[in-house]
C-alpha cells in the first residue's frame, strides 16, 4: 500500500481539539446564512468564509489523526 508522506504536525489531542472548533465555525456560517440580509447588521466575516473555513479546519484536524489509523 502506498503512503500518502502525509504526516502529522500536532498531536492527535490537538486535531480533535481543531475539528470541534472547526465543526461549530461551519456551522455557525450555516445558520448565518440562512438568515435573512440585514444592511445595519452586516456582519464582520461573511457565511461563506465561515464554511471554507470551517470546511479547511476539519480537513486538518483528521490529517492529524491519521496516525491513529497506522495503529489499527
Amino acid at each position: 500500500m502506498k503512503s500518502l508522506n502525509i504526516d502529522a504536525v500536532i498531536s492527535w489531542e490537538i486535531g480533535l481539539i481543531v475539528i470541534f472548533f472547526g465543526l461549530i465555525i461551519l456551522l455557525l456560517g450555516s445558520y448565518q446564512s440562512k438568515q435573512e440580509f440585514d444592511i445595519d447588521k452586516l456582519p464582520l466575516i461573511k457565511p461563506t468564509t465561515k464554511i471554507v473555513l470551517g470546511f479547511f479546519l476539519i480537513l486538518f484536524g483528521s490529517i492529524q489523526l491519521l496516525p491513529l489509523l497506522k495503529g489499527l
